[in-house]
């Protein structure tokens, strides 16, 4: 038992503790009850901020929906870029009141971002576009719109030209180098001058992005050198569009690889850095035949290039479609006996133009290029294999004959002083290249046999241009293209092939003279220069004026009466308007 003491300390204990939580107990029911409405207060809180939240982030996606509407609706606006705003998306459940920072406000106008063209002087001149889509949803450059994931940048120029030539050539803004007339005839003794707006050019670069590292590109350039049955200068000029280029190629940037496929400049042609496309070294003059020595065509083909050591060294193979400069000879073609006729051209049909012949050709032009970027300059070598072919028929048979012509060419641009001189070098010489030359002269004559055969080629060009001041842009250019050799023989006291020592030429010096012409051109060779001044420039595009004078000297392989030679004097003014660089 316990001490009654102790009996009476346990009943007071316990009678405490029950009056404490007698007491306690309606203090934390109103404690419980506070909190509980705090929590209620606290989800309406939480509730209201997210439904602000969203309005403002609605707000924000509609307010980029329509500044991307209007970038492309507007070509030349584009969206201020992370050099020039910063945007900054509000927090999770941000305050009402931090809506009102700046860093949410969006730009009220647009930044205009410079136009971009390709590297090469020659495409200041004429806005050839360039470009990569780095992001969809970047800024657009002047010139630019987007549809889609699609980006289209616009390219091109509007020219007025002038052109005088001391000898009548009938040409318009491309001059016929390799038949300038010799004295016999009255166009030597008469001047040519024209106007002409037929070399402006539209252009168009689509592009869109694949994969990340593979991407897409069709480019499209015209100008208005065509002639139609209908084309006349005499009352209401109506030249027609014309393909300049137009391809289409896929890139691996990641690997470094180019397919290409459609109408572009020949894989022959001086590159200013590596082997893009819209990067040829074209000289920078006004004349659409640019320059004598000059190698290029612009024609259908597939082309595959490689990239190496980031990007310093490339090689490449392209296939390209054929077709020769066919000089029968002054003699005619020789016909084996029994044969009846020799095939090696037919008029066009079809969609083909029925008033120039087609050489009869059965394999393409190949091409296989290497060209060097090691740091300072730049340079290439190529090779060149054609494959003409002709048919020499008889009663009930005949016979085929494919024989192979090429060459091997090469080229060099030099910075003399960085962004203010440069030099640049190429040449080609084979047999059977004459059609690479902007003279040109022939590749192929007849032989003995009534076939087709080669004759030897060499061109040459070296120029120089530079910059003495941002606003002037100044050139020299002298160019060579030459048959190096005779490709001739005799039957029966008759002269035949290219260049035969026993064609009469004694008339070619004496206007309307009885004597014969019959001239087989050896040489043609140039010396050009001129310049381009930037009259204005801004917002809504570039004027430049370009003015240029040339100097063409033509001999002929001697004959029977003398050595012929011609010439002419030309002189070329320019006035041209890019609206998109």
């Amino acid at each position: 038992m316990l001490p009654k003491f102790r009996k009476n300390s346990i009943l007071l204990c316990s009678t405490t503790a029950m009056a404490a939580v007698l007491f306690a107990a309606p203090a934390r029911a109103d404690a419980l009850s506070d909190m509980e409405r705090q929590i209620h207060a606290m989800q309406a809180q939480l509730a209201k901020m997210k439904k602000e939240h969203d309005v403002e982030m609605k707000r924000i996606h509609t307010q980029l929906a329509e500044q991307r509407e209007s970038e492309e609706r507007n070509p030349y606006a584009a969206r201020n870029n992370a050099r020039n705003h910063s945007y900054t998306m509000p927090p999770p459940l941000a305050t009402a009141s931090s809506y009102g920072n700046s860093t949410l406000d969006m730009p009220s106008a647009p930044v205009r971002l410079p136009a971009i063209t390709a590297n090469t002087p020659y495409a200041q001149l004429t806005g050839t576009p360039t470009g990569k889509v780095l992001d969809l949803y970047g800024p657009l450059h002047r010139g630019q719109i987007q549809i889609g994931g699609v980006r289209i940048t616009l390219g091109g120029y509007l020219e007025s030209a002038g052109i005088f030539r001391s000898r009548n050539n009938v040409s318009d803004i491309s001059s016929n180098f390799g038949t300038i007339p010799f004295a016999n005839s009255p166009n030597y003794h008469m001047n040519e001058y024209h106007q002409t707006e037929r070399q402006s050019r539209l252009a168009a670069l689509v592009e869109g992005d694949i994969t990340k590292t593979l991407r897409a590109q069709g480019y499209i350039e015209t100008d208005f050198q065509g002639a139609g049955a209908s084309s006349n200068s005499r009352q209401s000029n109506s030249y027609v569009l014309r393909s300049r280029v137009f391809y289409g190629q896929l890139i691996d940037d990641a690997n470094d690889w180019t397919v290409l496929g459609g109408q572009n400049w020949s894989l022959v042609t001086l590159y200013n850095h590596g082997l893009a496309a819209r990067d040829e070294q074209v000289p920078l003059v006004i004349e659409a035949q640019y320059v004598p020595g000059f190698n290029w065509t612009r024609n259908t083909q597939v082309r595959v290039v490689k990239g190496f050591d980031h990007g310093h060294y490339h090689i490449a193979a392209s296939i390209e479609n054929p077709q020769q400069v066919i000089a029968a000879g002054s003699g005619g073609v020789y016909l084996p006996p029994g044969a009846k006729t020799s095939t090696y051209q037919n008029a066009g049909v079809n969609v083909n133009n029925p008033s120039t012949n087609y050489s009869t050709d059965v394999a393409p032009d190949v091409i296989a290029k290497f060209a060097a970027d090691p740091g300072w300059g730049h340079y290439e070598v190529y090779g060149l294999l054609r494959f003409p072919h002709s048919r020499v028929s008889y009663v009930g048979y005949g016979r085929s004959h494919t024989t192979v012509a090429g060459g091997v060419g090469g080229g060099m641009v030099l910075p003399l002083i960085d962004k203010k001189l440069y030099f640049q070098a190429s040449g080609l010489v084979g047999t059977g290249v004459g059609r690479y030359g902007s003279a040109n002269i022939p590749d192929v004559t007849m032989g003995p046999n009534g076939q087709i055969r080669p004759v030897n080629n060499a061109n040459a060009l070296a120029g120089i241009y530079g910059n003495p001041s941002k606003s002037w842009q100044l050139y020299a250019y002298g160019g060579m293209e030459m048959v190096r050799n005779r490709s001739s023989f005799d039957v029966n006291g008759k002269a035949y092939g290219y260049g035969n020592p026993l064609y009469e030429v004694g008339g070619c010096a004496v206007e309307e003279s009885p004597l014969a012409c019959q001239a087989s051109v050896n040489k043609v060779v140039q010396g050009t220069t001129g310049f381009w001044w930037t009259a204005e420039h801004g917002d809504y595009g570039t004027i430049k004026v370009g003015a240029q004078y040339s100097y063409t000297y033509l001999t002929s392989f001697s004959g029977v009466g003398g050595h012929p030679h011609t010439d002419d004097n030309m002189v070329f003014f320019s006035l041209r308007y890019m609206p998109f660089q």
